[in-house]
């Protein structure tokens, strides 16, 4: 296992990729030692290690006082960086997740890899990752330089959304309600619709807390199907029918209070073994949803 100077050493040489990524297309010269020292946050001993190691496999030359680029890094000159991946995975989701919530990357904002690394205390290589693994989603895409672009979110993906979830979670509702009485999944639901009546008696203070209990809810209907597929198209909903929520504060409140008392109308025709009315109840509820996610798009574009 390497050292902690070693992995220090090679987060620093990413980061450096990364700045050099970043510099204007017309422009070949690196920052100075001492704001590569800032920018980075890291040593001036560091800086000058980097640069070396730079030197040594042909990204860049010195010239004078400067620092000229040779080429663009490419992926084999970054470090594969192993580093507790399951962590940083969450550490880099959850700080993306909370700039959308609060507002500080909408539809057509454009950051960078770097920034993404040095504000999350991640390494850019787990940055890169999770990106490359987001954007399967449709809503963030790359562009050059080592940066991406928020996706302005259009009707089509909406409608293309919503047709899909429903067929996909109407059979896996249908699938569910063949589990016998006695299967695990009926107490887990029953302990859902006890968090459900909690939250919604105080609804003014704890409605941000919907969309974890919309995500469980979701999760235990599409788990039944046992498709191996599920599990993708479930985080594409979740990211969408959440995470785009957040760039239209409008009306927050009124449209958590509609959902949770749809959640608990479907809570409870599921643990009272009503199919009929469990399925009619999913209907409605999916419904309510593309109306919103609609009002939410034709919101943004306004």
């Amino acid at each position: 296992m390497e050292s902690n100077k070693t992995y220090l050493f090679k987060q620093s040489i990413n980061l450096m990729l990364d700045h050099i990524q970043e510099l204007p297309e017309d422009q070949n010269i690196m920052a100075n030692d001492m704001e590569l020292t800032r920018q980075l946050k890291i040593s001036r001993t560091t800086v000058r290690a980097c640069v070396e190691h730079l030197i040594e496999n042909g990204l860049v030359k010195r010239q004078g006082s400067h620092k000229v680029v040779l080429r663009q890094p490419q992926d084999s000159d970054f470090f594969d960086i192993e580093d507790k991946a399951s962590t940083k995975d969450k550490q880099i989701e959850k700080y993306f997740m909370s700039l959308i919530h609060h507002g500080k990357l909408l539809p057509g904002d454009r950051f960078s890899e770097l920034s993404l690394a040095k504000n999350s205390g991640c390494t850019t290589i787990s940055v890169r990752e999770f990106l490359i693994k987001f954007s399967n989603n449709g809503l963030i895409e790359k562009i050059p330089r080592g940066r991406w672009k928020m996706v302005k979110f259009d009707e089509d993906f909406a409608r293309e959304l919503i047709s899909f979830r429903e067929m996909v979670e109407m059979r896996a509702i249908t699938e569910l309600l063949k589990q016998p009485k006695d299967h695990p999944v009926w107490q887990e639901l029953r302990e859902l619709l006890v968090k459900h009546q909690e939250v919604s008696l105080d609804m003014e203070n704890r409605y941000l807390e919907f969309p974890d209990l919309d995500r469980e809810l979701h999760f235990i209907i599409l788990k039944s199907a046992k498709n191996r597929f599920t599990k993708q198209f479930f985080d594409i909903v979740s990211f969408v029918c959440h995470y785009h929520y957040q760039w239209d504060k409008t009306g927050e409140l009124e449209r958590f209070t509609i959902a949770i008392h749809e959640h608990i109308d479907l809570l409870n025709n599921l643990v009272t073994h009503n199919n009929a009315g469990a399925i009619l109840s999913l209907e409605k509820h999916l419904q309510t949803a593309e109306i919103t996610l609609l009002r939410c798009v034709h919101g943004l574009e306004s």
